[in-house]
């Protein structure tokens, strides 16, 4: 009477009661007569039904075994081109995981921006190479300039400094000269001296001077002269160099642009890892296109054998060249099939159980068997 206890609930102490005892008080009402017969019978039959599924998947388990004993007692000829022909199916899958496309290198965005630059790689990257070199050399043009023009200033600043020294010397040589001509006159009045050797001496002394800080000037003018042209000069080229630094950068940014890039260095880069995703694709979707055809061949194979579906064994190729996966797969295939036994025995009971309960209904109520009879032949006639 277990199947009772489950199909209905009372409101009060059910679990305290049979399901004949609950029948005692519902059976002669007949709405809830029919309903309970009914209810048992929809739950036989769906029992019924739940025996048959079991059971085919019991047989196909079945078939799967005797499979496994017949491939597992083929002779070397027969089973060395299955192995080969499982073993191609097993690199090629081998294959595809290597280059799943799960997670890409790149985006697809990135992809195609590289994809429809790689023809003309070379040439774009030589472009950006050539640019960016002459930028360098600008720069370092312009460094150089540079330094030169402030070595040039400062030599400037040289030599106007070494001619204010060189006024200096003059007035201080004529202040001594005015002075010492005074000394001697005064000397030669006040004291009746000789002093021709002191003035001879004297002028002699102002002439070497005056000579020596007129030549000195004469040559710093002369190289003031080419100061002022060199510094000229380095100013024009300072400025020529500019506009190229300019126009050179304008191109540079136009290519970065363009290019959709902050340097050839990382253009590289990424045209690099462009060609690695590219072989990726290119080895996936390769694999694609060999798999049908590797399964093929071993299908091919596998229906000249005594085995009743070879289809499944496409899937498992595995167990077509490891001894040991074969034993893998039957044993569980053997846990399999006795839990569905199990099952196979527990709803047959089940089922057999309602049969008991239903006749112990019509033997103890004889009134209504006919009515339950009819209710039983319908459920027969609906299966």
């Amino acid at each position: 009477m277990g199947f009772f206890k489950n199909l209905f609930k009372r409101k009060k102490n059910i679990e305290e009661e049979s399901p004949l005892d609950f029948l005692e008080s519902q059976i002669h009402d007949d709405e809830e007569r029919r309903k309970y017969v009914s209810t048992a019978f929809l739950q036989m039959k769906e029992i019924s039904s739940d025996i048959d599924n079991l059971r085919f998947e019991y047989n196909v388990i079945t078939s799967y075994l005797n499979d496994c004993e017949e491939i597992d007692r083929l002779p070397e000829e027969i089973k060395l081109p299955i192995e080969d022909a499982a073993n191609d199916i097993l690199t090629i899958k081998s294959n595809k995981e290597k280059y799943y496309l799960d997670k890409p290198l790149m985006e697809d965005s990135e992809y195609e921006k590289y994809d429809k630059l790689s023809d003309e790689f070379d040439e774009v990257i030589k472009k950006l190479k050539d640019a960016e070199d002459f930028q360098h050399k600008i720069k370092s043009d312009l460094k150089k300039l540079d330094g030169e023009r402030q070595a040039y200033n400062y030599r400037k600043h040289e030599m106007n400094s070494m001619m204010k020294n060189i006024v200096g010397v003059l007035i201080i040589s004529s202040t001594a000269f005015v002075i010492c001509i005074v000394s001697l006159l005064l000397l030669a009045v006040l004291l009746d001296l000789n002093v021709k050797l002191g003035f001879l001496l004297t002028v002699t002394i102002i002439c070497v001077v005056y000579s020596f800080l007129f030549l000195k000037g004469n040559e710093l003018r002369k190289e003031s002269v080419k100061l002022d042209k060199t510094i000229v000069k380095i100013i024009q080229l300072q400025n020529s160099v500019k506009i190229r630094y300019v126009n050179n950068t304008n191109l540079l940014d136009y290519l970065y642009m363009k290019y959709n890039t902050d340097s050839s260095k990382e253009l590289k880069a990424g045209f690099d890892v462009y060609v690695e995703e590219k072989h990726r694709r290119e080895q996936y979707e390769q694999a694609n296109r060999e798999l049908p055809a590797a399964k093929r061949r071993l299908l091919g194979l596998l229906k000249n054998l005594p085995i009743s579906d070879p289809v499944s064994w496409i899937h498992t190729p595995e167990a077509l060249v490891n001894k040991n996966e074969l034993v893998e797969i039957r044993h569980e295939m053997i846990q399999r099939r006795q839990k569905l036994r199990e099952k196979i025995d527990e709803s047959t009971k089940e089922a057999e159980s309602m049969k008991d309960e239903i006749k112990e209904i019509i033997k103890r109520y004889p009134k209504y068997s006919l009515e339950i009879r009819s209710m039983m032949k319908d459920f027969e006639d609906d299966e």
